[in-house]
């Protein structure tokens, strides 16, 4: 068992994560209108929610010692994994935007035409589009903050994946040491 401290505070941050991803996710889910939802918006909102449990499964793992150890690190091990390939599936998706409007004709049309940004497409049209049709800088605000919002929850996934490990870690640690 991790000492009583580290272990609250680890869990603190795998919970607060959790929570910001499944936030950002549904932000981002909610801002999608038209079409079949991205997948990758479900998968994300899954690892946060898996991750959030893990969290209230580790603050357990204080308290039953059968969390401990083996199991503990088995369900950081897991989590991790589903949270790296969270923050992974989404980077891919991104295809490397830049959530800025610049002279770059390439970054304006991948921001447009990226389905986790404009809020779905309807015969070549995308939501953001029509929907502002008469307010460009209304429709660049849209999709510039669609843009931050799947980059942060990229970040925060891999976030959740980094202090899962660490708490895996140190859980395997404090096993070897036999107490």
């Amino acid at each position: 068992m991790l000492s009583g401290i580290a272990n609250f505070v680890l869990r603190a941050f795998q919970a607060l994560f959790a929570i910001v991803v499944i936030g950002l996710s549904v932000t981002l889910i909610r801002g999608h209108h038209w079409g079949s939802l991205p997948w990758q918006l479900g998968f994300a909102c899954f690892a946060g929610g898996l991750a959030f449990i893990a969290a209230l499964i580790g603050l357990a793992g204080s308290f039953f010692s059968f969390l401990e150890g083996m199991v503990g690190m088995i369900i950081d091990g897991v989590v991790a994994v589903f949270n790296i390939l969270g923050g992974i599936i989404l980077a891919v998706k991104l295809d490397g935007v830049k959530c800025e409007i610049n002279d770059s004709a390439r970054n304006a049309v991948a921001l447009v035409e990226n389905e986790l940004l404009n809020g779905g497409t309807r015969d070549k049209v995308t939501w953001v589009e029509y929907q502002h049709q008469k307010n460009v800088k209304k429709a660049e605000d849209v999709i510039l903050s669609h843009c931050r919002e799947a980059q942060a929850d990229t970040v925060f996934l891999f976030l959740t994946a980094v202090v899962l490990l660490v708490s895996g870690v140190l859980l395997f640690l404090r096993a070897r040491k036999g107490y």
